[in-house]
């Protein structure tokens, strides 16, 4: 177990719970991930639950002070790695399940967007994509994930407008399934994982695949066609400029 994410069983549902303080995505975090998954996937892919350890944030995306004036490759090592996450996560064979207690934003957001249903917070939370307000566009394969997976209308909105939703939009957007009380998230989560893992797990499994194995392999072309046309986009100067007042304003 590592000491970013906590695993622990809880009546045959895996919950992986993200302890990086804030949990911004940096190149530990997301390998620790990776590195949890595949035991999973080992283990038979038992139900998961994807949550936070953290009380008002799920997971804010990539963690930009670490970033502050990386090269282009070092951010390309990094996107390589969240990018492969998402695949991993939305391909993961058995039911997975994200518990949005807290706001989930940018790559916060992709992560939840990932897992096969998500209970979020009633109020005090916030899902939702960031990136096009800083000058970034949502990674190609993350966008063919939500377009195969979302209703076509909700996923423009939350490209294209760069606004987060609360909980009660979030559900008429269709982005998530069920709403809690804060304190209720996580335990109706682990209910959601047990329901869905209550039917047979190799159809369960396959019946997945099915549906999922097209899907990683396209987000995969796509990424690797779109990550140089998003690297420019990061480090264009207005970009730049807006990732450093973001950068200052956290720093405060």
């Amino acid at each position: 177990m590592s000491q970013l994410i906590h695993v622990e069983d809880q009546g045959g549902v895996s919950v992986l719970t993200m302890a990086a303080g804030a949990n911004a995505l940096d190149e530990n975090l997301i390998a620790a991930m990776r590195a949890e998954l595949a035991a999973l996937k080992a283990a038979g892919a038992p139900a998961l639950v994807l949550a936070s350890q953290h009380p008002r944030v799920f997971c804010p995306g990539l963690d930009l002070k670490k970033l502050d004036g990386a090269g282009r490759e070092v951010l390309r090592s990094m996107m390589e790695a969240f990018l492969a996450l998402l695949r991993e996560l939305v391909s993961y064979p058995g039911p997975a399940i994200a518990a949005v207690s807290g706001h989930a934003i940018a790559g916060g957001c992709l992560l939840a967007m990932a897992c096969d249903r998500r209970v979020m917070a009633r109020s005090g939370a916030r899902l939702g994509l960031s990136e096009v307000n800083l000058g970034i566009p949502v990674p190609a394969g993350a966008v063919a994930m939500l377009l195969a997976l979302y209703p076509t209308r909700s996923v423009e909105q939350l490209v294209l407008e760069g606004d987060g939703y609360g909980g009660e939009r979030a559900l008429e957007l269709g982005l998530v399934e069920r709403l809690a009380e804060a304190p209720e998230v996580l335990p109706e989560a682990v209910r959601l994982a047990r329901h869905l893992a209550s039917r047979p797990p190799r159809a369960f499994r396959l019946a997945k695949s099915y549906m999922r194995a097209s899907l990683a392999e396209t987000m995969a072309q796509r990424d690797a066609q779109e990550l140089d046309a998003f690297l420019d986009c990061w480090f264009d100067p207005d970009t730049q400029d807006r990732l450093a007042v973001l950068v200052a304003e956290m720093s405060r």
